[in-house]
């Protein structure tokens, strides 16, 4: 793919999670952001095969590790925090 074509599937896909977080309440300015994708493909030997992707801002390539995973750890926390008080029910 040209460098121009994934810089500007970035540039939609952050304008995209802009525009959600604001129909969802969020106020202010984006900041950092990731997307976590799982993909389900099968192999030549018809065997399943997940892979996850973790899409940053720019390929990731500015984002320290420190950032992401504190972004992650603090989600985690929060879904933890929230299965316990359900009780552990989905």
């Amino acid at each position: 793919m040209p460098e121009s074509e994934l810089k500007a599937a970035y540039k939609q896909l952050e304008d995209a999670i802009t525009e959600v977080a604001r129909l969802e309440g969020s106020t202010g300015v984006l900041t950092e952001w990731l997307v976590l994708a799982a993909v389900q493909r099968y192999d030549e030997d018809g065997d399943g095969v997940t892979q996850i992707a973790m899409l940053l801002p720019d390929g990731g390539g500015q984002v320290p590790h420190h950032r992401i995973m504190g972004l992650l750890d603090f989600q985690q926390a929060r879904m933890r925090a929230e299965v316990a008080d359900d009780g552990g029910e989905s």
